[in-house]
């Protein structure tokens, strides 16, 4: 059974529905400062399920399906900004301060709260398997130009290709079976059903490079990433680190794209240490 959050809400954000899940609507915390998970395209917030286990235990966690993912709604259309201005505006109705917030962004997320965090006060950042620029590559052209009918039923359903073609492009050789096998429990079924007009706001992405105003990025920052990525190779993290002052890199050995499966405990370990250093 694909995991859900111990609960969840949807807020009306800039006219769409977007569910959210809000660990302080079950427990409560003396320590203002509140991680704000953000997935990567196409996935949706019960990517984070092993990070929002452990550390909702210390600190608030709020973490939501973007804009056209998961179970919020999707638009025929969207843009860049749209994801930095639903940020603000879910940060604004949950009522958290900029100051006490963290951004934990992996991949497309990752692009959303390093663009996000430009030149503001924020408490901290993390960004796993980020990227400076987007790079489209053959399955995406092929997304954006050819009619659904023929790459949906090959690319995004369940059948022999796509097990082993998301295997070798997500995961690292090195990672267990059963990381794999609990990434496609969680998500096989929902990549299945979206619409193909999701599959296609990567180009929202073509004009995207944080490299020219990296350095306007003022938050402590944690980046981490798999030794073994493909998606986002170790490359992209090491330029990010060098391009934001201060920052720290920690690569993980042993894990691909989808670190966040792959090496938990390793990844929570890290945000941990990193969060509790800002209260320092």
């Amino acid at each position: 059974m694909p995991w859900r959050p111990p609960s969840e809400r949807f807020l009306s954000v800039r006219g769409i529905r977007l569910r959210v899940y809000d660990s302080a609507d079950r427990l409560s915390y003396d320590d203002p400062t509140t991680l704000i998970l953000l997935h990567g395209m196409p996935g949706q917030l019960t990517n984070w399920r092993y990070q929002i286990e452990r550390l909702e235990r210390r600190w608030r966690v709020v973490a939501y399906d973007m804009r056209g993912y998961g179970e919020s709604d999707k638009p025929k259309r969207v843009t860049f900004e749209d994801y930095l201005l639903d940020l603000e505006e879910v940060m604004g109705q949950l009522g958290i301060r900029p100051g006490d917030a963290v951004l934990v962004g992996h991949s497309f997320g990752g692009m959303v709260a390093q663009a996000f965090a430009r030149g503001r006060d924020l408490k901290g950042l993390v960004l796993v398997g980020s990227a400076v620029r987007h790079s489209g590559g053959a399955v995406e052209w092929v997304v954006q130009h050819l009619p659904a009918i023929l790459w949906q039923p090959l690319l995004f359903r369940p059948n022999r290709f796509t097990i082993g073609f998301y295997r070798k492009l997500f995961f690292s050789p090195k990672s267990p079976p059963r990381a794999f096998e609990e990434f496609m429990e969680d998500n096989a079924d929902y990549i299945s059903g979206l619409p193909a007009h999701v599959h296609r706001y990567s180009a929202a992405l073509r004009d995207y490079d944080a490299e020219p105003w990296l350095s306007e990025v003022r938050c402590p920052t944690l980046v981490i990433v798999g030794r073994d990525d493909v998606v986002t190779p170790v490359e992209q993290s090491e330029l990010i680190a060098r391009r934001i002052p201060g920052a720290k890199l920690l690569i993980v050995d042993g894990a691909g794209h989808l670190v966040l499966y792959e090496r938990p405990d390793e990844v929570n370990s890290a945000i941990e240490g990193f969060v509790e250093g800002l209260s320092r």
